[in-house]
């Protein structure tokens, strides 16, 4: 992709628009769909008991119904990438959570295990709605020293979601039986549903393509970074900054309709990108691998009850949370908006901890404790720094897509890793061998990640 320039438009120093505190009303509506349709996905853990009673399912089709949304999930964030570059956010996010709220309502009217099956796995269309659509509303409202930190803040919503399920779900069952989950989950995507309806809009104004400012200009025009109501001049790409993707939208719905289809192709033949998507699938392998396996893990090679197990994943998860706004404000901040160097940080982490936990004896409590929370901060904490470098590399025109095509990678690497893991367990009776696999996995996405030619901005 050749590099484009988002101009300020025609506005001066003088009459620069200041930056938009809406923008944190758009990332609170993109949090709350991106917590809702991952609690959607997530219900089935906590209700897994449950369900298993009910239909009378052995351990694999209860595995079954946890990745079944991940089968339409994957090649819906491609599409859903592409449309919402086409439609704009606020569609997309109400196109997203009005499926999960139908599919996830119709699984607690389901009579069988098939017909659950099939509803969960219809579910991840909606689901896959939303990951490049809050990319992409992320890249229209922030200005390019914050998208890192706001993308970061967005994916905690996945750790929190799983939070908030394990919390809710069984007491729902207990009280009112397994379908009150599903049917408090749906509730919940329709009031998301309704929120992004009346609270969420897309940035308006379309100012022309023009040369990239002179360095004296830009520190001047880059405060031009934000719309504070519809209709003003600085408009949906109002950020001085140097990157790839596709050329400024120009207000010719044929042009710009050519530019977006061609944006689209280009995403796919990048480089860059397909390096990036690689590197989040085996980071993927890692991240999911491990919080799968990490309860059965504690229980069998460290004699932890269940419930102890499932408090140290909750304490995983919470580090994952930590480390998503952490590490992009730290990438934001201190590294001056260099995501890949924060990226290789990251994936350090998440290797340095599975290399600990492929050596750590029993006995050592404490510093069990410290390898989790690096290994939860660094394997689980990196989406956002990823996210953001998917988005930026395909420019405001392209970001939705860049964003799901990398994102498509990464749920092959969910696919991928915790059978595999569990597979090398089996063969050899020791998780030291499988911890070393999951590092190597994190030693290859340093290698990609080190290819990846981040733009000057």
């Amino acid at each position: 992709m050749t590099p484009s320039v988002a101009a300020a438009g025609a506005a001066g120093p003088a009459t620069a628009a200041p930056l938009s505190r809406y923008r944190f009303v758009a990332l609170a509506v993109v949090w709350s769909a991106y917590l809702i349709v991952f609690l959607s996905r997530l219900c089935v853990g906590p209700l897994a008991p449950f369900l298993k009673s009910a239909f009378t399912l052995d351990n694999a089709q209860i595995g079954g119904l946890t990745s079944a949304t991940a089968v339409a999930y994957a090649p819906t964030l491609i599409f859903a990438g592409w449309l919402v570059d086409r439609i704009g956010v606020r569609r997309a996010l109400l196109i997203g959570t009005a499926i999960t709220g139908v599919c996830i309502g119709l699984v607690a009217l389901a009579p069988s295990y098939g017909t659950m099956l099939l509803l969960l796995g219809a579910s991840g269309l909606g689901c896959g709605f939303i990951y490049p659509t809050a990319v992409k509303a992320i890249m229209l409202w922030f200005p390019p020293h914050e998208r890192a930190t706001a993308v970061g803040v967005n994916q905690s919503a996945v750790n929190v979601s799983g939070m908030l399920g394990a919390a809710i779900m069984p007491g729902l069952a207990v009280a009112y039986g397994w379908q009150a989950g599903f049917v408090s989950a749906a509730a919940l995507a329709f009031v998301v549903c309704g929120l992004a309806a009346v609270l969420y809009r897309d940035p308006t104004g379309h100012p022309p393509a023009t040369a990239a400012p002179q360095p004296s200009e830009a520190p001047a025009a880059a405060s031009a970074t934000g719309v504070d109501a519809p209709g003003e001049s600085a408009g949906l790409l109002a950020f001085v900054e140097i990157d790839q993707g596709l050329p400024s939208v120009t207000g010719d719905e044929r042009a710009d309709r050519a530019a977006l289809e061609s944006g689209f192709v280009a995403v796919l033949k990048s480089r860059d990108i397909l390096l990036m998507g690689l590197a989040a699938l085996f980071l993927g392998m890692v991240e999911f691998a491990a919080l799968a396996h990490l309860v059965l893990f504690l229980g069998t090679a460290w004699g932890y009850a269940v419930a102890a197990a499932a408090g140290l994943l909750a304490f995983c998860q919470f580090a994952g949370a930590l480390g998503k706004p952490l590490s992009g404000l730290v990438s934001d901040r201190v590294l001056h908006r260099r995501r890949v160097p924060a990226l290789l940080g990251m994936g350090t982490l998440a290797g340095l901890s599975c290399v600990a936990l492929a050596l750590l004896q029993p006995g050592h409590t404490w510093l069990l404790w410290v390898v989790l929370f690096v290994l939860g901060f660094g394997a689980v904490g990196w989406g956002g720094l990823m996210g953001t470098l998917a988005g930026e590399t395909g420019g405001p025109g392209a970001a939705g897509a860049a964003a799901g095509v990398s994102a498509a990678f990464f749920n092959v690497g969910i696919f991928l890793g915790p059978p595999l893991f569990g597979l090398i367990v089996d063969r050899t009776a020791d998780y030291a061998a499988a911890w070393w696999a999951l590092a190597a996995c994190a030693a290859v996405s340093l290698v990609l990640l080190a290819l990846v030619r981040e733009r000057r901005r």
